[in-house]
């Protein structure tokens, strides 16, 4: 009924569910405005992993043949999975794959490149496979080069045991600018915005007739008067 994953099937998936969570960073679709489609996700998957494929090019041949053939295997099993799941039919998964495979090595060529490349070649080259909400702005294309910039660095310290192992705890710094005033605020200013944080005393005075006090151009709640007449019948 239930049946123990091997070792290298566990950390297949543990990479896997790394690089996903990574994907599915809320900060790539609220602050760097991608859209969230199908295929974003797809190539934001390719992105993060092509990066870990360059890293473990520094493991022997052999250990990098297998981490490699493995990966990319159970990679698109989920995929493909995800892809029935979703609705797919048997035909459109198949052309879909075919695209997503060539789509995978376009993109594992580039980031091979990627710390050689000109910024403009990194705009172009994200600009290519990440699409936003509206028209592409120089800041959030910006900060999106400067994401990958930080996760290939990473990538690259990492020691090839937790690269194998799928131990990826990548957190990306986002630096928020604060509103801060332009200039100081003058005590003259600060002053006049005081002027009326005040406490008023209260216009209590004495009624000639009755002699009780009430606050001036009100009603006296005892008498019922006002200004010489019997507004309310207190008797009632």
């Amino acid at each position: 009924m239930f049946h123990k994953l091997n070792r290298t099937t566990y950390h297949a998936d543990k990479l896997y569910s790394k690089i996903v969570f990574l994907s599915r960073n809320k900060l790539l679709y609220t602050k760097f405005n991608l859209n969230d489609t199908f295929q974003n996700r797809i190539n934001l998957i390719f992105l993060h992993i092509s990066f870990l494929f360059v890293k473990a090019k520094d493991l022997n041949s052999n250990m990098y043949k297998d981490f490699y053939q493995k990966m990319f295997d159970f990679i698109f099993s989920k995929i493909e999975l995800n892809m029935r799941e979703i609705g797919y039919g048997d035909i459109s998964v198949n052309k879909n794959m075919k695209f997503l495979v060539k789509r995978f090595y376009d993109i594992l060529l580039n980031c091979e490149k990627y710390s050689k490349r000109s910024l403009n070649f990194k705009s172009i080259f994200l600009r290519r496979h990440l699409t936003l909400n509206n028209d592409l702005k120089r800041s959030n294309n910006n900060e999106l080069i400067k994401y990958f910039d930080e996760y290939q660095a990473f990538c690259l310290d990492l020691s090839s045991d937790k690269v194998l192992k799928g131990d990826l705890n990548f957190n990306y710094k986002w630096i928020i600018k604060m509103a801060v005033p332009k200039r100081k605020t003058s005590k003259s200013r600060r002053n006049k915005r005081r002027s009326h944080h005040k406490i008023e005393d209260l216009n209590i005075i004495e009624d000639k007739k009755t002699g009780e006090f009430r606050l001036s151009h009100h009603l006296d709640l005892k008498t019922g008067i006002y200004n010489g007449k019997q507004i309310l019948d207190l008797k009632k």
